[in-house]
């Protein structure tokens, strides 16, 4: 194979230039990626639980670190991820925590599933996709929720082929309000 020297010329300065071309614009990306806006964004959907569960009245841990980073949304709406999780939000955004007076407004009441065991055929499929394992039962019996254990995430319900699941809204009353509800941090989240 014969390549005259025009050509190998033209082939070197072809590469050169697709080089310096790649590293120019790998440079401006990444000065141009660091806005600032994202990058709060990413910190605050570090901090919640990653439990999707939309109890804060938007779709998603995503939608609501977007909304608190715009300044459009109160820091402790985050029901599952509890007063730690609401310092943090704070802490982040540099505002300090949200007091109400209002005991309804601190003690938003959590929403948790019930199933109807008489209609439950004891699939098994809202076992494996409960996040926190808040439900008990064996294969082909009817299955519970354990109250206090459940974030209300809302995936047993879409998981759930019989439909025999449904949120309920809890009251926030000193009987059944969860005083020791833990943080939650799935694995997996950033």
């Amino acid at each position: 194979m014969n390549i005259n020297s025009n050509a190998l010329e033209f082939l070197i300065y072809g590469a050169l230039a697709l080089f310096v071309l790649g590293v120019v614009l790998s440079i401006l990306a990444r000065s141009k990626g660091g806005n600032e806006q994202d990058e709060l964004v990413q910190k605050l959907e570090k901090a919640l639980p990653g439990a999707q569960c939309a109890q804060c009245g938007y779709p998603g841990c995503k939608a609501y670190a977007e909304a608190l980073a715009n300044g459009t949304a109160a820091c402790n709406k985050c029901t599952p991820g509890g007063q730690d999780t609401i310092d943090t939000l704070a802490g982040i955004l540099g505002i300090s925590a949200p007091v109400d007076e209002n005991d309804d407004a601190i003690f938003t009441p959590r929403t948790v599933a019930i199933i109807h065991e008489s209609l439950c055929t004891g699939c098994t499929k809202c076992v494996r996709h409960c996040p926190v394992d808040a439900i008990k039962g064996s294969v082909r019996n009817p299955h519970s929720v354990i109250a206090n254990e459940c974030i209300g995430c809302n995936e047993c319900v879409a998981s759930c082929p019989a439909k025999c699941i449904e949120m309920v809204r809890l009251e926030p009353t000193v009987a059944n309000f969860n005083w020791e509800l833990p943080n939650i941090r799935f694995k997996g989240s950033n």
